[in-house]
């Protein structure tokens, strides 16, 4: 039996008017993701935001989920994943500088695992419906903080 392939990531970008380090400030700090995330209830870290370093998410809905951030690059990237049920659901938020000095943030989430295909059609819809008023609410924050429109 050939294995099922990994359902294809669910992925949203938007341009924000500010500077990547602004909004990496916002990665930084998971204890106020829910200040921009209307999806997160809480989030919290046991130690540095770095590589292993194991956390907690609490999502609006649904159960609390253990969280590992896997890779951070201060102003370009942040990628943490969470285990569920035997199978991953990865989170990456990466920062893409444009020429104006503006940045694209694109969030992008994936599942792999024996049941990634399940949480695709589960999990997935909510992420779906959730990424693009996310990264709304991240731009008017951002925005805000920097005086931008």
């Amino acid at each position: 039996m050939i294995p099922a392939m990994p359902p294809e990531p669910i992925e949203f970008s938007i341009e924000i008017d500010a500077p990547a380090r602004t909004v990496y400030a916002a990665y930084a700090d998971p204890t106020r993701w829910h200040e921009w995330d209307p999806d997160t209830r809480s989030a919290r870290l046991d130690g540095p935001l770095a590589p292993g370093t194991i956390g907690r998410l609490q999502p609006t809905r649904g159960l609390a989920v253990k969280m590992k951030v896997v890779s951070v690059q201060p102003d370009e990237s942040l990628v943490v994943q969470c285990p569920v049920l035997g199978s991953v659901m990865r989170f990456e938020h990466h920062l893409i500088p444009l020429a104006d000095g503006r940045v694209r943030a694109v969030h992008r989430v994936s599942f792999t695992g024996w049941l990634a295909p399940w949480l695709d059609r589960s999990v997935g819809r909510q992420v779906r419906e959730g990424l693009p008023r996310t990264l709304a609410s991240l731009k008017r924050m951002v925005e805000a903080s920097t005086g931008q429109p």
